[in-house]
């Protein structure tokens, strides 16, 4: 795909990917998921999640996201997952992460806020596929005691 350039003073308008970012945050071998109160996606499962938003760190960004999604307060522990999703734009990193409480509330673009045990996960209610694979290699890991950096490269379903 070619850069848009002015004609005139030839400056280039870049269109980057945006950074997005969220976390797994558990409490007693539970996560915290969100129903999503916006589209895409309006009524389904997802990691607190959001876009970094100018002068922030992608951590602070990820806490903010799960205050602003749950209001509840976490402690980042580690980056966990790099998700590239080059036909929407986007690149999202997950972070591993505690709840510092577990009284936490539904936010402005969260119809509910809840912790799940892997049983519970509602797998076919999910918002999107890169929440069920991060999911998925997450209680992986947590089975084997090990928890490997994962990165994937999504694309699109092709017939």
């Amino acid at each position: 795909m070619g850069r848009f350039v002015c004609p005139e003073c030839k400056a280039v308008f870049y269109h980057d990917p945006r950074l997005a970012v969220g976390c797994i945050a558990t409490w007693n071998h539970q996560i915290l998921l969100c129903r999503r109160g916006i589209e895409p996606s309006y009524g389904l499962w997802e990691l607190p999640a959001g876009f970094v938003e100018k002068g922030e760190t992608a951590a602070r960004a990820a806490a903010r996201e799960t205050v602003e999604e749950a209001n509840v307060s976490i402690e980042i522990l580690r980056l966990y997952a790099l998700l590239h999703i080059p036909h929407i734009n986007q690149v999202r990193l997950i972070y591993l992460a505690r709840l510092l409480d577990n009284c936490f509330k539904t936010g402005a673009e969260t119809l509910e806020a809840r912790l799940f045990r892997e049983s519970a996960v509602p797998w076919g209610h999910l918002a999107f596929s890169t929440t069920r694979d991060v999911l998925r290699k997450y209680f992986h890991d947590r089975k084997s005691g090990a928890y490997s950096f994962f990165f994937a490269e999504i694309v699109p379903f092709e017939f």
